[in-house]
């Protein structure tokens, strides 16, 4: 009976701690106004038509490509977590699974599996897992960004808008907008360009 009550502590404190990390990401995460104000765009609306009883989009992030994410060495596209436009895409199963720490620390990371819809509206399977990079938690898709990577001719400084929706039984889906190409300039403009791409 010990033991089991135990096991009972064991995952309230587990549970307690995941949900202290997300609140401080979260909080960290200061575009989610944005996010829930801004209406899908044509483009993903398109992308959503095309999949079995799709719905609830949200804008994740607009994402400079750098080049360690068009690394076919390096294998996977990072969205740190402090620049998410939105932070309550990813269900409450979905966060524990990302945020369960694994033993040791640095062993293989738990992932979610995803669909991703690339610019070029072709779909891949991915998967979700969460990062530390420095001093910087990043959600990254890896497990076969480089298929990604394969069908897309993209260059460093290239911009895409990144948006989550759900589809059949609540499958998540992250589509790519239309790249915006090689332009610098990060500014209030150069913001409202790309999230309202058509």
């Amino acid at each position: 009976m010990e033991k089991s009550d135990d096991n009972k502590f064991w995952k309230l404190d587990m549970l307690a701690e995941i949900s202290k990390k997300l609140l401080e990401e979260k909080e960290s995460t200061s575009g989610t106004a944005k996010s829930s104000s801004t209406p899908p765009p044509k483009w993903l609306m398109k992308v959503m038509m095309k999949e079995n009883n799709a719905h609830d989009p949200k804008l994740v992030i607009e994402k400079t490509l750098h080049a360690s994410d068009i690394s076919k060495l390096q294998s996977r596209l990072s969205m740190p977590i402090n620049q998410l436009l939105s932070s309550n895409f990813l269900t409450e199963e979905e966060t524990t699974i990302l945020y369960t720490e694994t033993d040791p620390p640095n062993g293989p990371k738990e992932s979610v599996s995803v669909v991703l819809v690339d610019p070029l509206s072709q779909r891949h399977e991915v998967d979700l897992r969460r990062w530390k990079m420095g001093s910087y938690w990043n959600y990254i898709v890896v497990g076969g960004w480089n298929n990604v990577i394969d069908s897309n001719e993209f260059e460093t400084d290239d911009v895409t808008v990144i948006w989550s929706f759900r589809y059949g039984g609540g499958k998540l889906c992250l589509a790519l907008s239309p790249l915006v190409r090689g332009s610098k300039d990060s500014g209030p403009d150069h913001t409202h360009q790309c999230l309202s791409h058509k």
